[in-house]
């Protein structure tokens, strides 16, 4: 009531004194009326502006709301530019710690005999290379030796060679048959020791076990390098391969955080928890990753350079994403963007913004008035809100040309796809640039989610790798664009002669003329007959004929 009191005193003292002076209101609070030319809102401490400013304003310019530098300091306003940054996709995935079959030695016996003189005795104890194993007595060892030392006798090379042959294909190490070279004796228990350093992971016999050919006698295994086993869901393994940077925390172990490359991708999935495997090699020479254990794992996939910004700039509500802009000189403007991926604290701008824009990232009074922001931002679009038709929105022939831009870059995509020749960046700019205008001039109406759709895939198509993902971006431009067509200006569009079709996918695209040239192969396509004629708001009878696309 005091406000509006206020407002009361200062028009009938206006009109008192048979002046017409200027008003000033606050744009968050438009109720707030004054003559002071400089004066600040009582409420919240902005700048007053010009009533009829704050009810109209320029359609085609960001205005936005202004603050004064104390308030802003009050408010603890931060800014950040949107700044290209090279960050990649996080997928997340459990694993475990696993010793690697690499470092693992398997001991088997190669002849019938009996084990003596075991030396390990229980699993987990450490042998160094070349530490005795155990013994083994086996008469078909006995025989080989004694055919063995008399070839030595003969001194006929090749017999020598054979005979020794023989002696390792049944197990005989090297040194030990150097010593019965030497010794010129059979050895009845024949030594067999460690050809690696290592713990003893099994054991399968003891003092005066009978073996057979085959039979394994106990496993060494290292521990200096292990394997991280990950469990990645079915749909994330397409993006993992071999190379990929992955990161992995062990909270049982004492170590920080390891960086490694994935070194092998299992080709199989669980068919009950639908998930694969990944194999990470990680080094461990003080052995403080034990098997067994759980690991955090997280991989870094799609890393490139991406026009981005922090992700607590991204303000999110009904309409969608939006950021606020500040223009300078204590101005602040909201702007709708369009978003990717996010990850490390940071938020990919498909569209929306360009690089070195400032954008708020923290401000506690634009945060909490978010609403009231709105209030005050929908004034610039002169009132126009989402209930607006597009067929009702007020086009002038310079505002309808900038919305054919995009029209005309389908076109222009199509044109590229058919001849097979590749779309230039360059040629796509100018409808990015007119984007931007569109967006500031229809900020609050049905026509800038349409608008911002379009540049993505726009942007899409500049940065496309060959046709495959030339006419994924033409189908994403299409899509964007089927409410303007079919619901805009569809016979500003048919009477400047253009058909559009659909594939039995669903894929949409504009052409000149009516016998369908399909862009995206040989299949079928039905034509999407134009709607009835529909009156556009301030747009006049005579559409302009469509700027030509021959690039």
């Amino acid at each position: 009531m005091r406000h509006l009191f206020f407002v009361f005193i200062v028009l009938f003292a206006g009109i008192a004194h048979g002046q017409e002076a200027a008003s000033y209101t606050c744009p968050m609070h438009p109720h707030y009326i004054s003559t002071d030319a400089d004066g600040v809102c009582p409420i919240c401490g902005m700048d007053l502006v010009p009533v009829a400013q704050a009810s109209s304003g320029d359609s085609g310019r960001e205005e936005g709301i202004a603050v004064s530098s104390a308030m802003i300091q009050t408010m603890g306003v931060r800014t950040a530019p949107a700044e290209v940054v090279s960050f990649a996709r996080q997928i997340r995935a459990f694993g475990r710690v696993e010793p690697s079959t690499r470092a693992e030695t398997v001991v088997a016996s190669r002849v019938e005999g009996w084990i003596e003189d075991l030396s390990v005795t229980a699993e987990g104890d450490r042998v160094e290379k070349g530490d005795l194993l155990y013994r083994v007595y086996s008469p078909d060892l006995i025989g080989a030796q004694q055919d063995y030392l008399a070839a030595l006798r003969t001194g006929a090379d090749g017999r020598i060679d054979a005979a020794a042959q023989r002696l390792r294909s049944l197990g005989m190490q090297n040194a030990v048959i150097a010593s019965l070279r030497e010794g010129r004796a059979v050895i009845e228990r024949m030594p067999v020791t460690a050809e690696e350093n290592g713990v003893v992971a099994e054991l399968a016999v003891r003092d005066g076990t009978y073996v057979r050919p085959g039979a394994i006698i106990l496993r060494l295994q290292r521990y200096d390098e292990v394997w991280i086993i990950a469990s990645v869901a079915e749909q994330d393994l397409p993006a993992i391969a071999e190379g990929t940077l992955a990161t992995v925390s062990v909270s049982a172990a004492a170590v920080p955080e390891r960086e490694a490359r994935v070194d092998y991708v299992y080709p199989t999935v669980n068919a009950e928890t639908r998930t694969g495997s990944v194999r990470i090699v990680l080094s461990n020479e003080n052995n403080a990753l034990r098997p067994g254990a759980y690991a955090d794992v997280t991989f870094a996939v799609e890393d490139r350079p991406r026009l981005s910004v922090p992700s607590e700039a991204i303000l999110r509500d009904s309409r969608g994403a939006h950021v606020v802009i500040a223009l300078g000189g204590g101005r602040f403007a909201p702007r709708p963007v369009q978003t990717g991926l996010s990850a490390m604290g940071r938020t990919e701008i498909i569209a929306g913004l360009q690089p070195g824009e400032e954008i708020v990232t923290s401000g506690q009074f634009l945060l909490d008035s978010e609403s009231s922001l709105r209030e005050g931002f929908a004034k610039m679009s002169g009132g126009l809100g989402p209930e607006v038709a597009l067929s009702d929105l007020p086009m002038t022939e310079e505002t309808l040309a900038m919305v054919d831009h995009f029209v005309d870059a389908a076109l222009y995509i199509h044109e590229a796809l058919v001849d097979g020749y590749s779309v230039q960046p360059s040629f796509l700019e100018p409808t990015l640039r007119v984007g931007e205008t569109l967006r500031a001039r229809y900020a609050n109406t049905r026509l800038s989610p349409i608008i911002l759709h379009t540049e993505g895939a726009v942007r899409a198509a500049q940065n496309a790798d060959g046709p495959e993902e030339l006419a994924a971006a033409l189908s994403d431009l299409m899509e964007g664009l089927r409410p303007w067509l079919l619901e805009g200006a569809p016979q500003h569009y048919a009477d400047n002669g253009l058909a559009l079709f659909q594939t039995e996918e669903d894929h949409l695209w504009v052409q000149e003329g009516s016998g369908p040239i399909n862009p995206y192969g040989n299949g079928v396509a039905e034509r999407i007959e134009w709607p009835e004629a529909m009156t556009m708001g301030g747009a006049p009878s005579n559409r302009p004929a469509m700027a030509g696309h021959n690039h």
